[in-house]
């Protein structure tokens, strides 16, 4: 693989560890604060301008879920079942950046 690919990959892998890091801190700190941080995050998400709100769910797809998820009315397995698909998400993520590094 040229080296400009592997340059991609694991600035993409990067990429993508960090918004996990994000999302799972905010996560913890959403739910220390009461709801009330997810509340706000979804309120300043949907207060963006049309090509800028698309922008951000774009870059930032794993956190703009979770705030979704956080801020609707789901029953609790459609929740669960997001919540699950977030784990994946990140370990698989994680798993690109690893495989990555390893044959870096």
């Amino acid at each position: 693989m040229p080296s400009s690919h592997r340059r991609l990959r694991l600035a993409l892998g990067i990429w993508a560890s960090t918004v996990f890091v994000v999302l799972w801190a905010g996560a913890i700190a959403g739910a220390a604060g009461g709801g009330q941080p997810f509340e706000d995050a979804w309120r300043a998400l949907g207060g963006l301008d049309g090509a800028a709100r698309l922008a951000a769910w774009v870059v930032f797809l794993p956190i703009a879920v979770a705030l979704w998820a956080a801020n609707a009315e789901l029953p609790a397995p459609i929740l669960a079942l997001v919540a699950i698909g977030l784990v994946a998400w990140t370990a698989a993520a994680w798993g690109g950046l690893v495989g990555t590094l390893r044959h870096a």
